[in-house]
C-alpha cells in the first residue's frame, strides 16, 4: 500500500481554477483506486511559517498508481490550474515508516 499526502496553501481569489482542478483531479484519482483517509486544516503551527493550511491524505494500492495520475496526459492539462490555485503545494508518495 502507499498514501499520497497532499500539503497545500490556496491562493487568494483563485476559487475558479480550484475549483476547476478539484473537479478533474479528483475523478483521476477515484479511478486509480484511491481511498479518502482523511482531509485536514491547519490550526495551528507550533513550528514552522504555517505555509500549509490543508492536508488530504488518500490510500492507494501501489506507488505506481499515484504515479500513474500525476504523469497522465489527463492530470497534465491540469496543471496550469492547480498553479494558479494554490500559493503552496506538496504532492508526495509516502509509504509506512514501521
Amino acid at each position: 500500500m502507499a498514501t499520497l499526502l497532499v500539503t497545500l496553501a490556496t491562493a487568494p481569489d483563485q476559487d475558479e481554477a480550484r475549483g476547476r482542478y478539484l473537479a478533474g483531479v479528483q475523478p483521476l484519482l477515484k479511478a486509480a483506486g484511491g481511498r479518502m483517509v482523511k482531509q485536514l486544516r491547519v490550526a495551528d503551527a507550533i513550528v514552522g511559517t504555517a505555509g500549509t493550511s490543508m492536508a488530504i491524505v488518500m490510500d492507494f494500492d501501489t506507488a505506481g498508481a499515484i504515479a500513474d495520475v500525476f504523469s497522465s496526459e489527463a492530470y497534465q492539462v491540469l496543471v496550469a490550474d492547480r498553479d494558479t490555485a494554490f500559493s503552496n503545494i506538496e504532492i508526495l508518495i509516502t509509504e509506512d515508516a514501521g
